[in-house]
């Protein structure tokens, strides 16, 4: 397997357009990008354009014009177990990570990475993942067994990692990251309303049909995993480890009805509930909810002064939903009219069908 990270530095907020799945003919493979891979797997030019004849494809991804990351998947099955030991389960499909780079930043792009590899595989119904690496590449093996990944065995010389999706109680092991895009929903269901303004921003692979990849910018609150929702709605104070959350993208400004506009867009689970009096200082306050949050230092600092919004938020972001659920369904599926849409306790059979509404799949929605 083909694995690499490298760091280097940008500046922040720079645009960037959305992991995008092409043809490997159609990607420029001689850009400087590839270069770390000539030089570490020697065939690696033979490799790629086989691939390419082969009309198979990537996910890569552009900051402007300049490639940060590229990703090869491949489906076995039955698994190649050639060299590996000890051999993997031949009775089930794996997807193989093939090839992965990633120019690293400091913007938590290798999360923003692993969940396009969960997505990948829950949406062809593959709940077992691996991967091989050499023992260098310790950053981004780290950041697989943050998600699950444990080491199986080697081949050769390389690690072998492995991920299984639960997809039933047992396989549960009842901790968010390690369990993840899998959800335990026992656990009390709300809905959560987000500004337009903020809800790409925070949730990109969220975004409507109708907003343009220019909002993005590769910035660790759009990448990364984890979201801090900052807020003084009534009622979320009672929110706890493993709640699902539903993300409501409240109507744009100029529509003219909520009914069509106003969407439930993905499903979150809590991590934790904070109030803005458990933080010691400013520093504290910034450095838990930078990384994840879509307000600007200063922003934040107003918020910790002022007092202006009091309860924090910290939530995985499982799953983005395949068909926006518009709010004209919602109030049918609930059967009753909101005083108030900001944040709402839905029962488990208003929760289900929304996320059959918005063709979810529910094989890692655990209860």
């Amino acid at each position: 397997m083909i694995f690499d990270i490298i760091a280097w530095k940008i500046s922040r907020g720079v645009k960037m357009s959305n992991i995008q799945e092409k043809y490997i003919r159609e990607i420029n493979t001689s850009d400087s990008f590839f270069d770390s891979l000539r030089q570490d797997y020697k065939g690696f030019d033979t490799w790629i354009a086989k691939k390419a004849d082969a009309g198979e494809k990537a996910y890569i991804l552009f900051d402007n014009t300049k490639i940060v990351a590229f990703l090869y998947l491949k489906i076995e099955s039955p698994i190649d177990n050639t060299d590996i030991s000890p051999a993997l389960d031949t009775n089930v499909t794996w997807l193989k990570i093939g090839t992965l780079k990633i120019d690293a930043h400091g913007t938590k792009l290798g999360e923003r990475i692993i969940k396009k590899i969960f997505d990948f595989a829950v949406a062809n119904n593959i709940y077992n993942i691996y991967v091989t690496s050499f023992e260098k590449q310790a950053p981004l093996i780290k950041l697989l067994k943050r998600y699950g990944f444990v080491q199986h065995g080697k081949k050769i010389n390389e690690l072998v990692l492995t991920k299984n999706i639960p997809t039933h109680v047992q396989a549960l092991k009842n901790d968010i990251l390690l369990d993840y895009p899998a959800i335990n929903a026992t656990s009390d269901k709300y809905l959560l309303s987000i500004y337009p303004k903020y809800h790409t921003g925070m949730f990109s692979d969220s975004m409507l049909n109708t907003e343009s990849y220019d909002i993005l910018k590769d910035m660790s609150e759009s990448n990364s995993i984890h979201k801090v929702y900052i807020t003084e709605m009534k009622g979320v104070e009672q929110l706890k480890r493993g709640d699902c959350l539903l993300i409501y993208r409240t109507k744009d400004k100029n529509a003219q009805s909520a009914n069509y506009s106003s969407v439930v867009t993905s499903l979150c689970v809590v991590e934790e509930y904070k109030d803005l009096s458990s933080f010691s200082d400013l520093y504290d306050f910034i450095k838990y909810c930078k990384p994840h949050n879509i307000f600007t230092d200063d922003e934040l600092e107003n918020i910790f002064i002022k007092k202006s919004y009091t309860k924090i938020i910290k939530m995985a972001y499982n799953i983005s939903f395949k068909r926006r659920v518009i709010l004209k369904k919602i109030r049918e599926i609930i059967g009753h009219e909101e005083a108030y849409w900001g944040f709402v306790k839905l029962t488990d059979e208003a929760f289900f069908a929304i996320l059959k509404e918005g063709l979810v799949n529910d094989s890692i929605i655990i209860h």
